[in-house]
């Protein structure tokens, strides 16, 4: 297994064989949380004018994103996976946008398949992988905007590499260093500390959301944590 680490829009762009999409902080965890809330399936949008439009077009989904930081008018919940409690999602779809963690998702064209992961489902994501043993993993972090580096996701691509190679990292460490972040700053800023608690919680997921290249939404693949 080659394990391949990229940033930002580019790199989701050039991304090969089995890509893993990062966005700690918060796409990649709200769409955890959405599958935690037993969602039937997310639709990532990389253009807000498209989410409109497939809302117009199935009023029972719910909408669900950010543009700098906050949900734009109309959105049912932002990109927030303490949110993503508020609401029975049990069998219903999210139309997601956001501005780095959806955008490559959608620009993965060059993937086989595409995996969404964080430290939130980080064990299951490299159980899976090591299970799969794919020739190539490209691990994609999307930092913030998808065209500026964060801290959160380069570190977390990171963890995930190590992890593939067997090699035993102390999360404790990590957390601390994040917790001083930019990002972490930001969401404090924008009065979301409780989205920063859940973003780094290490392996309270065993969910791996799947990107369905043809219905182009993502789906569920469930694999315990050993």
């Amino acid at each position: 297994m080659e394990v391949k680490r990229y940033s930002c829009l580019e790199g989701a762009k050039q991304a090969t064989g089995v890509t893993i999409i990062v966005d700690v902080f918060r796409a990649g965890n709200t769409i955890l949380s959405c599958f935690q809330n037993m969602v039937e399936a997310v639709i990532p949008v990389g253009n807000l004018k498209r989410a409109y439009e497939l809302k117009d077009k199935y009023p029972n989904y719910y909408l669900a994103g950010e543009r700098n930081s906050f949900p734009p008018e109309g959105f049912d919940f932002g990109n927030s996976p303490s949110e993503v409690s508020d609401f029975n999602l049990e069998d219903q779809t999210v139309i997601l946008t956001s501005s780095a963690g959806t955008q490559g998702i959608i620009q993965a064209d060059k993937a086989s398949r595409i995996f969404i992961a964080t430290f939130g489902n980080a064990q299951s994501i490299v159980n899976y992988l090591t299970k799969l043993n794919p020739e190539v993993v490209s691990l994609v972090a999307m930092g913030f905007g998808s065209e500026e580096k964060a801290k959160e996701d380069e570190t977390c691509t990171w963890y995930l590499e190590q992890k593939l190679k067997g090699k035993q990292v102390d999360f404790s460490s990590l957390k601390e260093m994040l917790l001083q972040s930019e990002g972490a700053e930001r969401l404090r800023r924008i009065g979301r500390r409780d989205d920063l608690e859940i973003c780094l919680k290490p392996d309270v997921f065993h969910y791996i959301p799947e990107y369905d290249f043809q219905r182009k939404v993502l789906f569920n693949t469930f694999f315990p944590v050993n």
